[in-house]
């Protein structure tokens, strides 16, 4: 299990700081689409546009240092808390608000955005609970700490493209701009 939660405390700082990155990279982009979203207020779009992605780097922070991985992975939870509630919110409500976790994308927030943000929730819990029993430490096998890099690379880039990924599975759009 010290396999899983290494795995865990990986994917979340590598997206974790994706994301605050992509933030960082265009804050007045990430302050309007919080705008977009109907219930932040005007006054508070542009301190959240510097304080979401400060949390996301602080969280990583905290999971790559061994002797806060619990807090690290109790504040990933409740953060991801979060994250999966403004999908829910917005798709609640009915609006058509694109994401910008990861910088600018098209796509609206939907179904595939409440999955990969409770996905990175299940993780963050995961990996707690395997860190209250067992700690925080860094596995000392070499093909299981393989595994793990492995599989939180793979879990990173589905959580970060899922814009991509769901615009797999739509139907394709006729020349005309009409769906068949």
């Amino acid at each position: 299990m010290l396999y899983v939660s290494f795995a865990c405390r990986l994917t979340l700082a590598a997206v974790m700081t994706l994301a605050a990155v992509a933030k960082l990279r265009s804050p007045g982009a990430f302050a309007a689409s919080l705008g977009d979203l109907g219930f932040v207020p005007a006054r508070l779009r542009r301190p959240l546009a510097v304080l979401v992605p400060a949390a996301e780097l602080l969280i990583a922070l905290l999971l790559a240092v061994p002797a806060t991985v619990t807090a690290g992975f109790a504040a990933a939870a409740l953060f991801c808390c979060g994250l999966t509630a403004v999908p829910v919110a917005v798709v609640a409500r009915g609006k058509r608000v694109t994401c910008a976790c990861f910088g600018a994308r098209s796509e609206p927030m939907g179904g595939w955005h409440i999955a990969r943000n409770a996905v990175l929730l299940a993780a963050a819990c995961l990996g707690a609970a395997v860190a209250l029993s067992r700690g925080g430490g860094v596995p000392g096998d070499v093909p299981g700490i393989a595994l793990a890099v492995f599989s939180a690379a793979l879990l990173t880039t589905l959580t970060v493209f899922v814009d991509d990924i769901a615009a797999l599975f739509r139907s394709p759009v006729a020349a005309g701009g009409h769906g068949r």
